[in-house]
C-alpha cells in the first residue's frame, strides 16, 4: 500500500534520546514492523533500553496518527522475532471512517525546544488540555506547577552532577553532538549545537569545550536557569518496567508533545533523574510513587522556536524485504 510507505516519514519526526533515531521500519504487505536499531543505543544513560523503546513508542504514535489521516485503522501488537527480539507490529486496515486526528498537523511542527522559557504561567484550560492529552493503560502523568517545581530540583541537580562526573557519559554525549550545521545535516542525527542555543564551532573545538570547559558546576547553573524559567514539569509514570509499558509511555508522551505544540507550548527533556537509577528510586519515594516507575521528565513553557534537529532520510531507515 502506497500510503504505508508515505506515512513512515511522519514517524521519523518523533523525538529520541540524543536524537539517535534508534528505529528501523520493515514494510510487509499492509503491515509496518518497527524494530529497534541497537547500533544507536545509549548504553551509559539507557542501559536497559527503556528510553530507546519510549522513542519507538513516540514514532509508533506518529505512525498511527498519520495512518488515521490517510483513512487507515491500525492494530498494534508487541511481537517477537524468531530469535526472541521484540518489535512493534502495526497492521493497517482501510476504513470508511472520516474522522481525523487533529494532532496530525502538529507532527512536523513539534520540536524539543532546549532553550530558556519565559516563565509565564498557564491557564486552567491549557493545564486541563495537557492532562487529558492521552489515555493509555498503565501510564500516568503527574504535573508540577511553578510553585511545585522546587521539589524536583534536588533530583535534577544530583543526577546532573553524577553524569558529568562520569567520563563515559561525557564520551557518549560527545559522540552524539553535532557542532556544525554541515556535520548535523550530513549525518542527519544527533544533537545539533544550534538547536541547543550554542554557536557552530566545528567538531574539534566543540569536543574540547565539552570535555574540558563544561563542568558539573556550570551545568548546575545552567539547569537552575532552565528549571525556573519553565511554566511546569510533567513526570510520566509506568505501572511496570517492561517493553509494553515503555512503548505506551512513548505514545502518551508523543500525544502530550503534540498537544503542547497545538497550545503553542515548548517542551524539552529533563530526564537525568530518570536515567540515574538511585536518583530515580529516591525521587519515586519522595513523590509517594511506591511500586511505580517514573521514566520520563519533561519541562514545558512558552518560548521562541529553536532551529530544528535533522532527521535521516526515509530510505535510510526502511528495511527492504525480498
Amino acid at each position: 500500500m502506497k500510503e504505508i510507505s508515505e506515512i513512515i516519514k511522519f514517524a521519523t519526526k518523533a523525538p529520541s534520546g540524543h536524537n539517535t533515531q534508534p528505529w528501523k521500519f520493515r514494510i510487509i504487505g499492509d503491515e509496518i514492523h518497527i524494530t529497534p536499531d541497537y547500533s544507536r543505543e545509549l548504553p551509559i544513560v539507557d542501559a536497559d533500553h527503556h528510553e530507546l523503546w519510549i522513542s519507538l513508542g513516540c514514532a509508533l504514535e506518529n505512525l498511527v496518527i498519520a495512518g488515521k489521516n490517510q483513512g487507515l485503522k491500525s492494530d498494534v501488537y508487541i511481537a517477537s522475532e524468531n530469535n526472541g527480539k521484540a518489535f512493534i507490529r502495526v497492521k493497517f486496515v482501510a476504513t470508511d471512517e472520516t474522522d481525523k486526528d487533529e494532532l496530525f498537523k502538529y507532527i512536523e511542527a513539534r520540536q524539543s525546544t532546549r532553550s530558556t522559557y519565559n516563565g509565564d504561567s498557564l491557564s486552567v484550560q491549557v493545564i486541563n488540555d495537557l492532562k487529558s492529552s492521552f489515555n493509555f493503560p498503565g501510564i500516568a502523568m503527574q504535573l508540577f506547577s511553578q510553585d511545585e517545581i522546587k521539589v524536583l530540583e534536588p533530583f535534577i541537580i544530583e543526577s546532573s552532577n553524577r553524569q558529568f562526573a562520569n567520563k563515559q557519559f561525557i564520551t557518549e554525549l560527545v559522540n552524539w553532538c553535532r557542532f556544525s550545521e554541515k556535520e548535523a545535516r550530513g549525518k542527519g542525527d544527533g544533537l545539533w549545537s544550534a538547536s541547543m542555543g550554542f554557536p557552530n564551532v566545528g567538531s574539534f573545538i566543540g569536543t574540547i569545550a565539552l570535555k574540558y570547559f563544561i563542568s558539573a558546576k556550570s551545568e548546575v547553573k545552567r539547569w537552575r536557569k532552565l528549571i525556573y524559567s519553565s511554566s511546569g514539569f510533567a513526570l510520566f509514570i509506568a505501572d511496570k518496567n517492561d517493553i509494553k509499558h515503555w512503548v505506551n509511555l512513548g505514545r502518551a508522551f508523543q500525544r502530550f508533545g503534540l498537544t503542547a505544540t497545538r497550545l503553542n507550548l515548548s517542551h524539552a527533556h529533563v530526564n537525568m533523574p530518570c536515567e540515574e537509577t538511585e536518583v530515580r528510586k529516591k525521587m519515586a519515594e519522595r513523590l509517594n510513587l511506591s511500586g511505580k516507575y517514573p521514566l520520563l521528565l519533561i519541562r514545558f513553557g512558552y518560548s521562541n522556536k529553536m532551529p530544528y534537529s535533522f532527521r535521516r532520510s526515509v530510505e535510510e531507515i526502511i528495511i527492504h524485504t525480498d
